[in-house]
């Protein structure tokens, strides 16, 4: 699976503090419901190694079971950044990781490096190397500078203006709109006046009638 980086940063705009954070959030509510099943076979694999070395502390006060769940969540950050640049949370809110040297895209060492110590370094005191995202020029966080990242917004969203979208439904004011019937009905007549029409007199029609019996009697 490939994926296409920039080399040039300089048209770029950077993610803040907040949408990464969304992102994050997004993520992290991605992998809890996916790692239900590890979690599930992690606590059956503890509770038949209780009271074994593996069943303590191995690592400071991590246990076996907080190891594997660590282990599989960077696992996710690690592929879905490699390979396509961005995770389900990211991409949920269009953004995406690049490198700001001149290769194509971060190295695998350089990923792993990002999601696993460099989040580590983030992470502690109180999450400072997160809340410098919000104040560094490039938005970047201790992991970012560490391994010369940057989180940019993705692919622009063409945006529509409103009139050209919607038309208007009426006709401006002061013109009535003109209607069209259908031909041939009796209702589309043209209404005609009874001074208009040109019947004939009754009177008349009666004298001609007895002029016409006078002269054939005659």
């Amino acid at each position: 699976m490939q994926n296409s980086y920039s080399n040039d940063t300089a048209g770029y705009e950077y993610a803040g503090f907040w949408v990464r954070f969304a992102a994050y959030l997004l993520d992290s509510v991605i992998v809890f419901f996916a790692l239900f099943a590890v979690r599930l076979s992690v606590s059956g694999i503890m509770a038949a190694v209780q009271g074994t070395v593996l069943g303590g502390n191995l690592l400071f006060q991590y246990n076996l079971k907080d190891i594997v769940l660590y282990l599989s969540e960077a696992l996710y950050f690690v592929l879905c950044t490699y390979y396509t640049g961005t995770t389900l949370g990211k991409k949920a809110m269009n953004l995406r990781v690049i490198s700001a040297g001149e290769e194509e895209k971060p190295s695998f060492l350089t990923i792993v490096y990002r999601e696993t110590v460099g989040r580590f370094l983030s992470g502690v005191i109180m999450g400072v190397g997160y809340l410098m995202i919000g104040i560094d020029k490039e938005k970047r966080g201790i992991h970012d500078i560490l391994c010369d990242t940057r989180v940019i917004y993705g692919k622009k969203i063409k945006v529509f203006k409103m009139e050209t979208v919607f038309t208007p439904f009426t006709e401006p004011m002061g013109r009535v709109p003109e209607q069209e019937t259908s031909p041939g009905m009796p209702w589309d007549a043209p209404y005609i006046r009874p001074q208009d029409t040109h019947e004939p007199d009754v009177q008349t029609s009666l004298e001609n009638d007895t002029d016409t019996t006078i002269e054939r009697d005659s």
